[in-house]
């Protein structure tokens, strides 16, 4: 593959994820990541491994009635995709009760499975807002 298409390539994984994240599925969502991803919701601490991370991610979305993450920016850079979002949630049914502005930086791996992914955002906003728990039990 050429670098063009492996970035390409890891692009499009990012963007079956944040697809997965809004038909709140977790099994697709796992399916774009690598068994031994690093999960880190700044400035919490790293979350290793795809047993831990689905706990994080089933457990969020299980609460959630709608997600909605708007991409205004997505780029790739060698093994790294950037995305800029405006991660929207509705917790209660009641419409987007938090609207997040994030940074997501996606690390792919050879096997193009998603092996890093660091979100930027403000925590308080999300907990102040009905953002279940980011910690494991």
């Amino acid at each position: 593959m050429t670098q063009d298409e492996i970035i390409q390539r890891n692009v499009h994984k990012v963007r079956l994820f944040i697809d997965a994240w809004e038909a709140i599925d977790p099994d697709v969502a796992m399916a774009c990541l690598a068994e031994d991803i690093v999960y880190i919701n700044q400035p919490l601490a790293p979350v290793i491994g795809q047993r831990d991370v689905r706990k994080i991610v089933a457990g969020i979305m299980k609460l959630s009635k709608k997600v909605h993450w708007e991409l205004r920016n997505c780029f790739g850079r060698g093994n790294t995709v950037v995305t800029e979002r405006l991660d929207c949630w509705d917790f209660d049914g009641n419409g987007w009760g938090l609207k997040l502005p994030c940074i997501g930086m996606f690390d792919v791996n050879a096997d193009g499975k998603i092996c890093g992914w660091r979100d930027y955002f403000d925590n308080r906003l999300w907990f102040d807002n009905g953002g279940p728990t980011l910690h494991l039990d």
